[in-house]
């Protein structure tokens, strides 16, 4: 094994420690088995992957970037379920491998992205094996489900400017900084609702003084009252 392969080997097993609690608990070889099967893409930003339908990809890691997780109804809109940044495992891309459970969704990388993909055969290999991944694995399942009945409670139960509101908090929790350079298109997607319908909430909010439109951009004035919307 030359220097290359064992420094690459290594920042693999770093990184997998880093991401999966159950790391440590698995055997040198179970460890060396996921390694060697994992594969690295480059998904750059817009990139699209469907899950569900009968096709599994397996466990995915974003190992750098920002990616955007949702669904997508029969006439072509789509609601954002939540997002996965530097770290994060896509979990529910392996649901489909469990008895009864496939669901459809697709993942949009709103960066470029660095992702791992961990296949089907080999997780579900250690899936079997390992009680502390059986755990692992449902837990995080169970949490992406209640997130996502979190959300369609939002839906049902909240107002549109509530949803709004949360969405443009969101962003700018991911910018860091109070100016977002997100489109009113974004902002539908996030809150389930129009592009119409948006704008217009957002020259409410403008007339408030919570926010300041510009062209491609949206400034937060006031995020404190937002978050009380």
């Amino acid at each position: 094994m030359n220097k290359e392969t064992v420094k690459r080997a290594m920042a693999e097993a770093s990184i997998f420690e880093n991401v999966f609690p159950f790391w440590g608990k698995l055997t040198e070889e179970q460890q060396q088995e996921i390694i060697e099967n994992t594969t690295e893409s480059f998904c750059p930003k817009k990139t699209r992957l469907h899950f569900g339908g009968g096709e599994c990809a397996g466990v995915q890691i974003i190992v750098s970037g920002r990616a955007r997780v949702f669904i997508t109804s029969p006439a072509g809109g789509d609601i954002t379920l939540f997002r996965l940044l530097d770290g994060d495992v896509s979990i529910l891309s392996a649901a489909c491998m469990l008895s009864g459970m496939d669901i459809e969704l697709d993942m949009e990388m709103e960066t470029d992205c660095t992702v791992w993909t961990i296949p089907k055969r080999a997780y579900r290999k250690l899936y079997d094996e390992s009680g502390a991944v059986k755990d692992y694995t449902m837990e995080m399942i169970s949490e992406k489900f209640s997130d996502i009945m979190w959300l369609f409670n939002q839906f049902v139960f909240s107002n549109v400017a509530s949803r709004i509101a949360a969405a443009l908090l969101e962003h700018r929790g991911l910018s860091g900084g109070d100016e977002l350079m997100v489109t009113h298109e974004d902002i539908a997607r996030d809150a389930g609702t129009a592009r119409e319908v948006v704008s217009r909430i957002l020259k409410q909010f403008q007339a408030d003084g919570l926010v300041k439109l510009t062209r491609g951009k949206i400034k937060i004035l006031d995020a404190g009252r937002l978050g009380k919307i």
